[in-house]
């Protein structure tokens, strides 16, 4: 026979849904590292879903050039994707997404049509001067609809040296 407590557990545990988590990429040992935490969150049941935000070739259009431009952010966004790690037997399932836009008006957009529980992004350690001017991840921490994780650049080496 089962105590209450016993019960309540187990209707918890079966009303736990899979994780998605969402996390900006950029190539970077932070962008990196953020996977691997987003990872780590999701659980082996999850879902990570890394994007690359590339400009957009908008700027381009009624021009000889726009073509060039749309190749070429497209072949580049797709070696920085190249990079990703793939998904581990025992890990959650990683995808990946290459997108145009505003980083953090992207994954912010993104973040909410995967229904993902949180947002991870790395920090870039821009220093005061240019954080004062507005980051990605500042920019999601005010805006975003949902937790943002940054992992700090202390994060990167703490796991190199391990």
């Amino acid at each position: 026979m089962s105590t209450q407590s016993e019960v309540a557990a187990t209707r918890a545990d079966s009303d736990v849904q899979p994780a998605t988590i969402l996390v900006g990429y950029d190539g970077s040992d932070e962008s990196r590292e953020a996977i691997a935490v987003a990872s780590d969150r999701a659980g082996r049941d999850g879902t990570v879903v890394v994007v690359h935000v590339r400009p957009s070739p908008a700027r381009w259009l009624d021009t000889s050039h726009y073509d060039h431009a749309v190749e070429r952010y497209h072949r580049i966004g797709n070696e920085v994707l190249a990079t990703v790690p793939a998904s581990e037997p025992d890990g959650p399932t990683i995808e990946t997404e290459l997108l145009d836009g505003s980083p953090a008006e992207t994954l912010i957009r993104e973040a909410k049509l995967h229904d993902a529980r949180e947002i991870v992004v790395g920090a870039r350690g821009l220093g005061r001067v240019r954080s004062a001017f507005g980051s990605v991840s500042h920019q999601m921490m005010r805006e975003a609809d949902r937790p943002v994780v940054v992992v700090p650049r202390s994060a990167v080496k703490a796991r190199a040296a391990a």
